[in-house]
């Protein structure tokens, strides 16, 4: 074949090539509900669990690991934060809002790909974060105003993204068990998100060559209210009420005691509803709107009030009606920041979405930050205020509309295909299967005492896998856990018990301490025929302790007390700890301390005082018949101290006792066998 028709090929191939790109680009030009919709959805799920791993990583990696004070991580947190959500207003005029969003959509989607697939070092993984929350933060606000500059058709498609996004993320999060995708590096959590990735470029590209012409510049308009732009600001309140409330499946789970599969249903739920609710106040036409932002945001408030009221039932409802209420509020804010005009040709909306971000940052700061300095709230407040700051920038975008908002029926397919999402919870709900316990044979018992570190390994990832590994490798027929968070932000936002107790099969008891989302746990292979969790003093401690306790049925008659614990952890606090130890002293004394085992990391070496009571309390430490140094338990990577102990009472017996080695945690496990 000569070079010439080679060349006539090469040139006819390239031109179907063309051809097809641009008919697939029309594709997608056609049908701007599906494509700005999608992609700001997909944009706003990457957005969120990039936020998941960045509060955690400042906390675990550059505070824990590294040692950076609290002054230091709030630096640099409002740093990451004010540069993202100031940065939109001149980024925008330099280069158009529609070339922006296609930049930080496509950077945060790199990002986002790159934080999953490689964890070898979480330092690099941390900075991935940054930029990606750096993107998101610009996007957000860029997306906006593009959909402000296209008018009432394209505003919708922004609206109903952003709360689709939050649904998929929450519908990706609770199908994972809670376990974050973007910790994981297994190949279906990777596909699953080197998929999404390839469909938000695929819609990129699309949108980037159906519109090469607006994408060099920024489009003229009439202006908007500076005032009235302000009100995007209520985004740093909601993307922190999604983030630590509305979304939060463990929440959900540990306030109600459900099952995980009912738990994640509620929570998607409440956000399909949501979702309904924005679509029935964007179909209709609407020229007075603020009686109705006001009674939102009047039952927002209370509803967030009483969020943590018993029953189960109650708490459902609250949760179902806080998220409709809040989707309802940021869609009135958005309609209102879009239908107003005024005197000026650049609106505010970049320096209200620098507030909204700094807003976002010292409401989780201050959230933590109890457990960490004495501080004369507590964090249960600051969810009504964020709600409140919703409600007055509702009230605000709302009081006047300068023109009549206009329906779009179209919109209802969104809330339609988004019951698909329910799909996961179902088949969760079909394939679950709850630990069940097995009959045993007695004594001996293998028992072991575990600090989780709240799932992060000493690198500063979290990394339940290599956890249950290390639970799974030494085959304990009963475990005690200490540091398990459910549902904390800083941790991960992971239910850990739930996520263990699936993993392992292992039935499961808990007792919250600091609050109901963290604190200690017993899981169990045999039956626990009774529990109960109690307090430690002093109760005006930062991080409140205590102590849960099982009766335990081992088969062939036996029994055994299993008392689980954590005490204060300030080194130079001895007083503090003597009083914990004594008040389990007397708890012991007053239920028969035969057969018993107390488990726990008691933040005391060997010869300190709080230990030495235990010990003239009859009880046996066990790791004194070890080598000193290889019962050290802490720090894992650097074993130096021996401060989790597993303690029996003087008719038990020691058949053997070990201190695995692993670095999942930043303690190390102890392991015995008791026998009789």
């Amino acid at each position: 074949m000569s070079t010439k028709v080679k060349a006539i090929r090469r040139k006819a191939k390239a031109k179907t090539k063309k051809d097809k790109i641009s008919i697939f680009a029309e594709w997608l030009a056609a049908r701007p509900l599906l494509t700005e919709l999608t992609l700001t959805a997909l944009t706003v799920l990457f957005g969120m669990q990039m936020l998941r791993v960045l509060v955690p990583g400042m906390f675990w990696t550059l505070g824990d690991r590294m040692g950076w004070g609290a002054i230091q991580l709030g630096l640099v947190g409002f740093a990451i934060f004010i540069i993202g959500g100031f940065l939109a207003g001149p980024l925008g005029r330099l280069a158009g809002n529609r070339r922006l969003i296609v930049i930080t959509a496509v950077g945060l989607g790199i990002m986002r790909l790159f934080t999953q697939v490689w964890w070898g070092e979480p330092l690099f993984n941390l900075s991935l974060a940054i930029v990606g929350t750096i993107l998101f933060a610009i996007f957000l606000p860029a997306r906006l105003e593009n959909a402000r500059l296209q008018g009432n058709s394209a505003i919708p498609h922004f609206v109903l993204g952003l709360l689709g996004g939050l649904a998929l993320d929450t519908a990706i999060n609770g199908a994972f068990g809670t376990y974050d995708t973007i910790w994981q590096v297994e190949p279906l959590p990777v596909l699953l998100t080197l998929l999404l990735v390839i469909i938000q470029l695929a819609l990129l590209i699309g949108i980037a060559l159906t519109n090469k012409d607006s994408v060099a510049a920024p489009t003229s308009t009439t202006g908007i209210s500076i005032s009235r732009s302000l009100t995007w600001a209520a985004i740093g309140p909601f993307l922190f009420l999604e983030l630590v409330g509305f979304q939060n499946i463990p929440r959900m789970a540990t306030l109600t005691n459900w099952p995980l599969p009912l738990a994640f249903g509620m929570t998607l739920i409440a956000q399909l509803v949501g979702i309904v609710a924005a679509t029935w106040l964007l179909s209709r036409n609407w020229r007075t709107l603020w009686p109705w932002a006001l009674g939102t945001g009047i039952f927002l408030t209370a509803a967030l009030i009483f969020a943590y009221q018993k029953p189960a039932a109650l708490i459902a409802l609250l949760f179902l009606i806080g998220q409709v209420l809040i989707s309802v509020l940021i869609v009135m804010i958005i309609t209102g920041i879009t239908t107003s005009t005024g005197k000026t040709q650049r609106s505010g909306i970049w320096i209200a979405n620098g507030i909204g971000m700094a807003i976002f940052l010292i409401l989780i700061f201050a959230y933590y930050a109890v457990y960490d300095i004495s501080l004369p709230y507590n964090n249960t407040l600051l969810e009504p205020i964020a709600g409140f700051i919703i409600a007055i920038c509702a009230l605000g975008a709302t009081v006047v509309l300068p023109q009549e908002t206009k329906a779009n029926l179209k919109l209802w397919a969104v809330p339609a295909l988004a019951l698909i999402l329910l799909v996961l919870p179902l088949g969760m709900a079909i394939a679950w299967r709850a630990p069940a316990a097995v009959n045993g044979e007695g004594f001996p018992v293998r028992i072991m005492t575990y600090n989780l570190h709240n799932g992060f390994n000493t690198k500063g990832k979290l990394d339940l896998e290599a956890i249950a590994q290390t639970i799974e490798s030494n085959n304990p027929d009963i475990v005690a856990l200490q540091e398990v968070s459910r549902g904390w932000v800083v941790s991960g936002r992971v239910d850990m018990l739930l996520w263990l107790s699936q993993r392992l099969q292992m039935p499961y008891i808990f007792g919250p301490t600091a609050d109901p989302f963290w604190g200690n746990a017993i899981l169990s292979r045999y039956p626990i025929l009774a529990y109960s969790r109690h307090d430690l003093p002093p109760r005006d401690l930062l991080i409140p302790r205590g102590f849960i306790t099982a009766l335990i049925d081992l088969g062939n008659g036996e029994k055994l007390k299993v008392i689980a614990t954590h005490f204060h952890h300030l080194k130079g606090d001895t007083e503090i700890r003597q009083l914990q130890a004594r008040t389990i002293i007397d708890f012991m004394a007053g239920i028969d301390g035969k057969r018993t085992v107390l488990l726990g990391d008691l933040n005391a070496g060997p010869k300190d005082p709080e230990i030495l009571m235990l010990q003239r309390a009859r009880l046996i430490d066990t790791g004194n018949v070890m080598d000193p140094h290889l019962a050290y338990t802490f720090t894992s990577d650097n074993p130096h101290q021996r401060i989790d102990y597993i303690l029996i009472s003087p008719d038990l017996q020691i058949g053997d006792i070990q201190v695995p080695l692993s670095t999942a945690s930043d303690h190390l496990p102890v392991v015995a066998i008791i026998g009789e």
